[in-house]
C-alpha cells in the first residue's frame, strides 16, 4: 500500500498542475524523475502570447471590450435596474399589486425639486446644468445618470454616443431652432439610433429617427426599392421636426409627448382616457397604463441630455467628437453607380455611400434625371465638367419598368445582356423582391435590335415549357379548356418568382378566391415559377396601365388538365406515344415494363396500380413507347433499355382513355390497386391460393 501511495504521489507531481492560488514556497528546483527534495512549485496562471488582431477577427471587436451594440448594453442594464412588472415568480398572479403604503397611489412618486432629496448621498447632482426640456426628478432618472457615470457599460455607451453626435449635431440643432423646438431634442436621436442612419428595430423602424413605415409615409419620406429616405439624415430630420411639432400640439407637455413618440400617440391617448389623467408619471404607475419601455423612455432621453450638458461632471470632458458631415449636392442626368459618382467627384466610393445612406442599391434610382446626390464638400465645382468628360462610361443606360408576370431573363435577353449581368447592374439578390412597376437599369439598345431581341426572348419564353423546343407552342393545362365566363376575356398569366395568389389577383384586379377557382388551386399552396394561370377579365382591361404582361393565347396549346389530349401532347414532347397494351396471357407488370424499356414502378405509377400487379389474358394497361429517342434524354435512356427486337416498333393500338382517377388516391402500398383493377387483383389472388401447396 505504501509503495502504491508513493508511486501515485510521484506520478501526480509530474502530471498537469491543478490551477490554484499561487502559494509562497521555496524557489522551485529542477524537476527530475524520482523522489523530489521539495514538491515542485508551479507558477500561477500563465500569460499567453496571443495574436490580438486575429482574436479581433474572431470576436468581432477588441479583446476585453463588449461586442454588443450600445442599445443592447443599455437594455441589459434596464432589465437589471428596472425589472418588468410581474417578473417575480413568487408573487401570485391574481394578487393586486400595492405600494409600500398599501395602495396604488403610493407607487406614484412624489415630485421633488432637487435630486438630492432622492439621493442625499449624491449632493453634486443639485449643481448640474439642466437641459431646455422640462425635467422631473425620479429614481429612474438618477439611476440612468449613475449608470452613465460609474458603470463601465454606461460609460462605453455614452462615449460612443457623444463621439457619434458630432456628425449631425449642427444639422439637427439648426433645424430644431428653425422649428422653434427645444434644442435638446437632439438627444432623442441619440436614444433612438445612436446617430446611426442604418440602425433598425425588430418592429421595422429605421434610420436616425427610427421612423416606422406608416409614419414615414405620413410625413413624406420616400420608400421604394431604390430609395428609403428614413435613412436620409437630412430629409428624415426635416420630417421629424413636423412630427415633434404635431406631438407637442396634441399633448402640450414634452415628457408625455416623448412617450407618445415611443409608444404611438394612439396608445397614450387610450391610457389617458382610461385613467383620466394626463400625468406621464402617474400613467406609468398604473397597471396597464403605459408600456414598460415607454416608462423608461422619457427619463432615458432626459438623462442623456443632462450628461450632454455636464460632460466634465460625468467624466466625458475629453471626448473627441466626430467631424460634422459636410456635403455639396449635385444633379446627375441618369442612374449612376456610387463608383462612377466617386470617380467623377475624385473621392472614395465609401464617401459617396456614407453621404447617401438612403440609396439602397449602390446607385441613384433609374428613370429620374436630375436626381440630387451628395458629394463631399468642395467636389461640386468640377463635377459637371468631369461628368461630361466621362459620358462614354455612364451614358449607355436607360430605365425599364418591369411588368407583373415578366421574367427577368426575358428583360436581359431583350437588352442583350446575361441574367447575371442584369442582376448585378440592379443589385438584385432575389427575383422574388421584384414587383410589377419596379424600375430597372438596362443598357441602351437601338430600337431595331431591341425588337429583334424581344422576339428571341418571346421564343425562349414559349420554349421554356416542359420538354418544349423552340417554335413549339407552350402547353397550358387548365381545369376545363371549354369553360367560359360570359362578357369576360380569357387571359393567361405566367407566374414569376415571388408571385402569390394575392399579389397576382391584385395586379389583375380580381378576387383571390376567383383566381383559385378558375385554376383549381389549393388554398394553402404556393405558386411556383413556370405555372400559367388563367383569368377572366373585363374586355376593357388595360394591361399596360396595370403593368401586367400576358401570354399570347394564339401561341399556346390550351388543353384540359389530365385529358387524353393533354397526356398525348405532353408525351409527344418527350419523344414517346401513349399506347394500350393488351396482355396475351398471364403477364407480370414488371415483364411488360421491360418490353418497353420502362421500370415496373413507372408503369405502376402511370396506371395507378401496384407494381406487383399481374395481368390476365385480355387485360390492358397504358404504356409509353419511344417514338423519337433523340427528342429527350428520357426517351433516349428508355430506348437503350428496350430489347433490340422491339426498337422502332410502335403499337398501332392508341389508348383513348387515361389512368387518371380523381376519386381515388395514388397507389402507395403493394397491396393497393386502382378501382378498375379490383376484379383483376381478386382473380390473381385466387390463382395464387390455388397454386400454393
Amino acid at each position: 500500500m505504501r509503495a502504491l501511495l508513493f508511486v501515485a504521489f510521484g506520478l501526480g507531481s509530474l502530471g498537469t498542475a491543478v490551477h490554484a492560488e499561487p502559494l509562497s514556497a521555496p524557489p522551485a528546483t529542477d524537476v527530475h524523475a524520482g523522489a523530489q527534495a521539495v514538491p515542485p512549485v508551479h507558477a500561477g496562471e500563465p500569460i499567453l502570447t496571443q495574436d490580438l488582431e486575429q482574436r479581433r477577427n474572431i470576436r468581432g471587436c477588441n479583446p476585453g471590450e463588449s461586442c454588443a451594440r450600445p442599445n443592447d448594453l443599455l437594455h441589459e442594464f434596464e432589465l437589471e435596474a428596472f425589472p418588468r412588472p410581474g417578473t417575480n415568480p413568487w408573487i401570485d398572479e391574481r394578487q393586486i399589486a400595492v405600494g409600500r403604503a398599501g395602495g396604488i397611489e403610493a407607487t406614484i412618486a412624489k415630485k421633488v425639486k432637487r435630486p438630492s432629496e432622492l439621493r442625499p448621498d449624491q449632493p453634486w447632482l443639485d449643481k448640474l446644468v439642466m437641459p431646455d426640456l422640462p425635467v422631473t426628478w425620479t429614481p429612474k432618472l438618477i439611476d440612468y445618470l449613475m449608470f452613465y457615470k460609474d458603470d463601465p457599460r454606461g460609460r462605453s455607451i455614452m462615449t460612443s454616443w457623444l463621439e457619434a453626435q458630432g456628425r449631425y449635431r449642427d444639422m439637427i440643432v439648426s433645424h430644431l431652432r428653425k422649428a422653434h423646438l427645444p434644442e435638446d431634442l437632439l438627444y432623442d436621436a441619440m436614444i433612438e439610433s445612436s446617430y446611426d442612419n442604418e440602425d433598425s428595430s425588430y418592429a421595422g423602424a429605421l434610420g436616425l429617427w427610427q421612423f416606422m413605415p406608416e409614419n414615414s409615409k405620413i410625413y413624406g419620406l420616400r420608400r421604394d426599392r431604390w430609395v428609403d429616405e428614413r435613412m436620409d439624415p437630412l430629409r428624415s430630420t426635416i420630417a421629424q421636426m413636423d412630427y415633434f411639432q404635431d406631438l407637442y400640439q396634441r399633448f402640450g407637455d414634452w415628457q408625455i409627448a416623448l412617450a407618445a413618440f415611443n409608444a404611438g400617440y394612439g396608445a397614450v391617448l387610450r391610457s389617458i382616457a382610461r385613467y383620466n389623467t394626463n400625468d406621464y408619471y402617474a400613467l406609468c404607475a398604473y397597471e396597464n397604463g403605459l408600456p414598460w419601455e415607454t416608462c423608461l423612455y422619457t427619463p432615458k432621453v432626459l438623462a442623456a441630455a443632462i450628461v450632454g450638458h455636464n460632460r466634465a461632471a460625468f467624466g466625458y470632458a475629453e471626448i473627441k467628437v466626430q467631424a460634422p458631415e459636410q456635403w455639396d449636392e449635385v444633379a446627375v442626368p441618369t442612374s449612376l453607380t456610387f463608383a462612377m459618382i466617386a470617380k467623377v467627384a475624385g473621392v472614395h466610393e465609401d464617401d459617396i455611400k456614407r453621404l447617401n445612406p438612403q440609396l439602397r442599391r449602390g446607385r441613384t434610382p433609374p428613370g429620374e434625371p436630375g436626381y440630387l446626390v451628395r458629394v463631399p464638400a468642395g467636389a461640386k465645382p468640377e463635377f459637371a465638367k468631369k461628368l461630361a468628360e466621362l459620358e462614354s462610361e455612364w451614358g449607355g443606360y436607360d430605365a425599364y419598368v418591369l411588368a407583373h408576370g415578366e421574367r427577368l431573363e426575358d428583360v436581359a435577353t431583350t437588352y442583350g445582356i446575361s441574367l447575371a449581368q442584369l442582376r448585378k447592374l440592379n443589385a438584385i439578390d432575389r427575383e422574388a423582391e421584384l414587383d410589377g412597376g419596379t424600375l430597372l437599369v438596362v443598357p441602351r439598345v437601338a430600337a431595331d435590335v431591341r425588337e429583334k431581341n424581344k422576339a428571341r426572348a418571346k421564343a425562349k419564353l414559349l420554349g421554356s415549357g416542359v420538354d418544349a423546343k423552340d417554335g413549339e407552342k407552350l402547353i397550358v393545362a387548365i381545369p376545363d379548356k371549354d369553360f367560359i365566363v360570359p362578357n369576360k376575356q380569357r387571359v393567361f398569366y405566367r407566374v414569376v418568382s415571388g408571385d402569390t395568389v394575392a399579389s397576382v389577383a391584385k395586379a389583375l384586379a380580381v378576387r383571390a378566391s376567383e383566381l383559385r377557382a378558375w385554376n383549381a388551386l389549393d388554398e394553402d399552396g404556393k405558386l411556383h415559377p413556370r405555372m400559367v394561370l388563367v383569368a377572366w377579365l373585363p374586355p376593357q382591361f388595360d394591361a399596360a396601365k396595370h403593368e401586367v404582361t400576358f401570354l399570347d393565347e394564339n401561341e399556346l396549346a390550351i388543353v384540359t388538365r389530365g385529358s387524353p389530349e393533354h397526356l398525348d401532347l405532353a408525351e409527344q414532347r418527350t419523344g414517346r406515344v401513349r399506347s394500350e397494351y393488351v396482355a396475351k396471357g398471364t403477364e407480370k407488370l414488371s415483364a411488360i415494363a421491360k418490353k418497353f424499356g420502362m421500370g415496373s414502378h413507372d408503369l405502376a405509377r402511370i396506371n395507378r396500380i401496384s407494381y406487383d400487379t399481374v395481368l390476365e389474358k385480355g387485360q390492358s394497361c397504358i404504356v409509353y413507347e419511344v417514338q423519337d429517342p433523340g427528342r429527350s434524354k428520357r426517351a433516349d435512356e428508355q430506348w437503350h433499355k428496350m430489347p433490340r427486337a422491339r426498337r422502332g416498333k410502335i403499337s398501332k393500338q392508341r389508348t383513348e382513355h387515361t389512368a387518371t382517377s380523381p376519386d381515388s388516391a395514388p397507389v402507395t402500398k403493394p397491396d393497393q390497386v386502382d378501382e378498375r383493377n379490383v376484379e383483376q387483383a381478386a382473380q390473381t389472388a385466387r390463382k395464387r391460393r390455388q397454386s400454393s401447396p
